[in-house]
């Protein structure tokens, strides 16, 4: 998976889910959770298994299946009595959330790269644990300070300072992936500003804080500028580190019912709004639509992967608005940027969001403002099947296109409030 990307696997099988899978919990999943493989174990394995962990079974499924683009090893074993439950659970040796026990059911996550955020979204998806209405998460993360990006490479320089950790990490001195990083470098122009969504956008309660500190803060329609007088610099990166606190709810909407600023309309160089093939292809997705509400919900229809465009190629792409409609496939900043353009066409303020999936990767999604209501935010990559909510963690916003983005490591995401 790129790490740069919300990887979506899901595409028309999102629509057409497996019903025939082994284990009962992993049918009628919600949208964003596709089963790649299911199966019941044979009395004598489940009898072997049951002597080593103490406890009677009564049925125990494998499964593997991809939690909105991140795959996760999904065991449940359901014990024959309470008391085997419990041994079973304890024989584990995990702790919450990488394994559970409910009644007589007890379930393990395993997987080369799962975590407890990835194992908790999991248990919320599979209705294993209550889902919260809001959440207020922390964010730590290493941003680059860019000036000018070449956005062809932005992910493949996050993912040589990941390799570069890595390979560190096994005893190696990393020299490879250093070379590479300072050759994808000089593609770019570091400075000394970082580019964040306004903490006090839309009403929401986002803090900052930053190591090193703030020389001067300016606010830019819905973005902040944060100028430092010295960086951080690693392998000829400048960078901070940015603590973010930040809450989100299971709805993806502001309430906010003042008007907007004219150029949330406006085309710019990333989103041609008034290329007149793009005005034209606009009008025919909203033909008969009259409200802005129908108009957003024909053009994330449009955008849903398989149906007039593919979701494939090259990771990290950005292949600009018109690119990507001519050739029809692209990746989650394609979908975004899509969806703005053809937004723009027809009269609805928009602009980009970007920031973390929460239990998954980085993410480009989007936002738009509809009257009466406020700004809410979507998801074009997968034509709006997945709704943003409690997983999406904005910050990053742009409201001309220029959204430059690299990370030096994973950020470090903690639930620090759920509601």
């Amino acid at each position: 998976m790129g790490w740069l990307e919300f990887v979506f696997l899901l595409c028309l099988s999102w629509i057409s889910q497996k019903k025939d899978v082994a284990e009962p919990l992993l049918r009628n999943l919600p949208a964003g959770i596709v089963v790649q493989s299911s199966q019941e174990l044979s009395r004598e394995q489940t009898a072997g298994i049951a002597r080593r962990l103490g406890g009677k079974i009564q049925r125990l499924t494998n499964s593997v299946i991809d939690v909105q683009g991140a795959p996760i090893k999904v065991n449940v074993i359901v014990a024959a009595d309470k008391s085997s439950a419990d041994a079973i659970h304890k024989s584990l040796g995990k702790p919450f959330p990488l394994s559970l026990q409910k009644d007589l059911t007890v379930v393990e996550y395993v997987g080369n790269r799962v975590d407890d955020a990835l194992a908790l979204k999991t248990s919320y998806e599979l209705g294993l644990v209550e889902k919260p209405s809001s959440v207020r998460y922390r964010v730590i993360a290493d941003l680059a300070t860019i000036d000018e990006a070449d956005y062809s490479v932005c992910n493949e320089l996050f993912n040589q300072f990941l390799t570069q950790s890595t390979q560190r990490e096994s005893g190696n001195n990393g020299r490879a992936a250093a070379e590479r990083i300072r050759d994808l470098s000089r593609r770019f122009n570091f400075g000394r500003t970082l580019l964040l969504r306004d903490p006090a956008l839309n009403g929401e309660t986002t803090t900052h804080v930053f190591q090193p500190t703030v020389r001067e803060s300016n606010k830019i329609g819905g973005t902040r500028s944060y100028v430092f007088d010295q960086p951080s610099v690693r392998e000829g990166v400048s960078f901070v580190t940015a603590t973010m606190e930040i809450s989100v709810d299971n709805t993806g909407l502001r309430l906010v019912s003042t008007g907007v600023d004219a150029k949330l309309t406006a085309p710019t160089n990333f989103w041609p709004s008034e290329d007149p093939e793009i005005q034209l292809l606009a009008k025919e997705i909203t033909l008969g639509k009259s409200t802005a509400d129908e108009k957003v919900k024909a053009i994330l229809e449009w955008l849903q992967p398989g149906r007039n465009l593919k979701y494939g190629g090259e990771l990290g792409s950005r292949w600009g608005t018109r690119q990507f409609l001519k050739q029809r496939f692209g990746r989650c900043w394609d979908f975004s940027d899509a969806f703005v353009t053809l937004a723009r066409a027809s009269g609805i303020p928009s602009r980009q969001v970007a920031g973390w999936l929460y239990g998954s990767s980085g993410h480009v999604w989007a936002e738009c403002f509809l009257e009466g209501k406020g700004w809410q935010q979507v998801d074009p990559t997968g034509g709006g099947i997945l709704n943003c909510g409690i997983y999406h963690i904005p910050y990053f916003t742009s409201e001309d296109g220029e959204l430059p983005i690299v990370y030096l490591g994973t950020p470090e995401i903690k639930v620090l409030e759920t509601k």
